[in-house]
């Protein structure tokens, strides 16, 4: 049995991407990636695009092995896209032979646009390509259910179960803040539970919301917990300090990041792009010109930096990423 979380923010990159080997299946969920295009008026350094692309290169391998591919909705950090930006995952660029299946949302709960998106993989995967019809279906080895709340908005997201040994309960975007998946885990007990946390990055300024999120998100997450001894929070609330902190101050409950999950130092690349600009200065527009090359100079600095990283006996903020980049930058 294999489960591998590919990307998501402790990882580097945007996304909730996931690989189970159950032996007789192999299962890709929310294979998608992203950069946020801008952040603080700054587009992703090229040290996370390198990251973006090692990542998007594992995700293009699981996708040729995997028999099921999921795809929980149609946002953009989570499927392949007709029209990716450089930074994103480009459908064209996948491998679509073999017999694999596609299962994606209903076409009525998506917007215009996520209609559009759908319909060119429909394209390319015809018959292969398996819409939800129900709020719970059975597909082979998966079971999808919903469709649930997107986080604090109404976009419709579906939740994956597994059925496999250990059991695996995917909830994807729903960020803790939608009770309803509650009774999902509490009917199937699964081993493992990868979730996604609530966006406390888009409320750091106002302190009496984000407490009251990060409230909501508590009441949910102890309600699972009594189902569940193994929890993976990640996604949107990685991408701030505060968010990782959070998610440290419970990892005595079985509860931990999914780079953790996956034995590292979690890489908050999204949430410290200022540094990485600070410290590794380049063209707010580098990414026009020789995309390939440039992101190539950051090779060797990127893997001395992981290694430093996770040999570090300290959780990781952005003080501390600051200076361990500086001594990266130093060494001969």
């Amino acid at each position: 049995m294999k489960i591998e979380v590919l990307g998501t923010e402790s990882l580097g990159v945007r996304g909730l991407s996931c690989y189970i080997d159950t032996g007789s299946h192999r299962i890709l969920i929310d294979p998608g990636i992203a950069l946020g295009y801008t952040r603080w008026k700054l587009h992703p350094h090229p040290l996370q695009a390198l990251m973006g692309d090692i990542i998007r290169a594992r995700i293009t391998t699981y996708w040729r092995k995997a028999d099921y591919i999921v795809l929980t909705h149609m946002h953009g950090d989570h499927i392949p896209l007709y029209n990716a930006n450089p930074f994103q995952l480009d459908l064209y660029m996948l491998d679509h032979r073999g017999e694999k299946r596609i299962i994606a949302p209903l076409p009525s709960i998506l917007n215009k646009k996520e209609r559009i998106r759908l319909a060119k993989i429909h394209e390319l995967y015809g018959e292969r390509l398996i819409t939800i019809k129900w709020r719970a279906a059975e597909i082979g080895p998966i079971r999808v259910f919903g469709p649930y709340n997107h986080g604090l908005s109404h976009t419709g997201v579906y939740v994956v179960y597994i059925s496999s040994s250990p059991s695996i309960l995917h909830l994807s975007d729903t960020g803790l803040l939608d009770e309803k998946v509650v009774e999902i885990a509490r009917r199937y007990r699964p081993d493992i539970v990868i979730t996604d946390g609530p966006p406390l990055y888009r409320y750091l300024y106002d302190v009496n919301t984000a407490r009251d999120i990060l409230n909501r998100a508590e009441q949910v997450l102890n309600r699972i917990a009594r189902y569940v001894d193994k929890i993976v929070i990640d996604h949107h609330i990685n991408r701030c300090d505060q968010g990782y902190r959070w998610i440290r101050s419970r990892k005595d409950n079985g509860i931990m990041t999914a780079a953790e999950y996956m034995g590292r130092k979690p890489l908050l690349l999204e949430s410290w792009r200022r540094t990485l600009y600070r410290l590794l200065p380049v063209s707010n527009y580098w990414f026009n010109n020789d995309y390939r090359s440039t992101i190539e100079e950051y090779r060797g600095i990127l893997y001395r930096l992981i290694s430093r990283i996770n040999k570090s006996i300290h959780d990781i903020d952005e003080s501390l990423f600051s200076t361990i980049l500086s001594r990266v930058l130093t060494e001969k």
